[in-house]
């Protein structure tokens, strides 16, 4: 069976991977969900989440870094940290609920491990969880068989049971690192060199919220069509939004910490007029930047006895 061609097979090409952003629920470490075949974001893609994988009734190819494989009913494989990845099944018809998965912030569970030692086992799992582990065996299905079970447990019972599926993870017996050392060191590399013109881009924006897209391209030394497509992989947003949220955040410290007229506010904020500045201001919080300063000046007294809202547009 023929694999298809616009597929990744070396380290430059995985650059082509989208950035999947993943909104994990309040209330919950994880998030878990079982998605159809064919679907939208079954694509090749990366994210900053760990992802399990688990592939119960369907065959196809897996691609993991610079691993291509077949894979069988019953598949399962952790991918760590911004890991190129995705599953194919050419030329099939739909497939309901093809694949179960279950996504979480690794790093951020792994900083809390002083106060919750049960996260200890990331920390142990994290340099296999880099090149991509894929387990064997029949405790492949049987962890499998627990992310069926946490797919429909309560926020209580789940946690327990999310923590199982860890461990076990890290005891099975029969185990696969799937990417190379080789593809792992030049990926990080390349990834890390782009990471550091987005993060340096974001300081730019930072400092001078006006700065126009191809000004901080230059900034940088990226062309503004791969700086853009950059910028909207590693953030999930494009340019504009992004620097429109910024520069709200910027009026929004000054309208709550100084008193700097309004009108100052917006030119200050990189904003070119007052009208594109209220509008956007209010989409994004709710408020006019008038009523957002008056609810600020507030927001310090005493909750025994709330303030009144009276004269607060909202």
């Amino acid at each position: 069976m023929p694999i298809a061609s616009d597929f990744p097979l070396s380290v430059s090409d995985t650059f082509t991977a989208t950035r999947e952003q993943i909104v994990l629920p309040g209330g919950t470490s994880y998030l878990i969900r079982r998605d159809d075949y064919p679907n939208p974001i079954c694509i090749w893609n990366y994210h900053p989440e760990w992802e399990i994988h688990f592939i119960p009734d369907a065959n196809g190819f897996a691609y993991v870094g610079d691993y291509i494989g077949p894979f069988k009913p019953g598949h399962l494989v952790l991918a760590g940290t911004n890991l190129p990845h995705n599953w194919i099944t050419p030329g099939a018809p739909d497939l309901p609920g093809r694949d179960m998965v279950l996504q979480f912030d690794a790093e951020a569970l792994m900083s809390v491990r002083a106060i919750c030692p049960e996260f200890e086992v990331l920390h142990r799992m994290k340099p296999m969880a880099e090149r991509g582990v894929e387990i064997l065996g029949p405790e492949a299905h049987e962890i499998g068989a627990r992310l069926l079970e946490l797919q429909t447990a309560g926020n209580g019972s789940g946690l327990g049971l999310f923590i199982e599926i860890l461990n076990a993870i890290e005891a099975a017996p029969q185990k696969r690192l799937l990417a190379s050392e080789h593809f792992i060191s030049v990926y990080n590399q390349l990834s890390d060199r782009r990471h550091r013109r987005i993060d340096r881009a974001i300081q730019i924006m930072q400092s001078n919220p006006g700065a126009q897209m191809h000004e901080v391209a230059t900034e940088v030394d990226l062309e503004p069509s791969a700086f853009s497509r950059a910028f909207r992989r590693l953030t999930g947003m494009n340019f504009s939004d992004y620097s429109r949220s910024l520069r709200v955040w910027r009026a929004r410290t000054l309208l709550s910490e100084s008193e700097m007229p309004i009108t100052d506010i917006c030119f200050e904020a990189g904003f070119n007029n007052l009208s594109n500045f209220n509008r956007y201001f209010r989409m994004e919080t709710g408020l006019t930047p008038r009523a957002y300063r008056k609810a600020a000046r507030i927001r310090a007294k005493s909750v025994i006895a709330p303030p009144s809202l009276h004269g607060i547009r909202l």
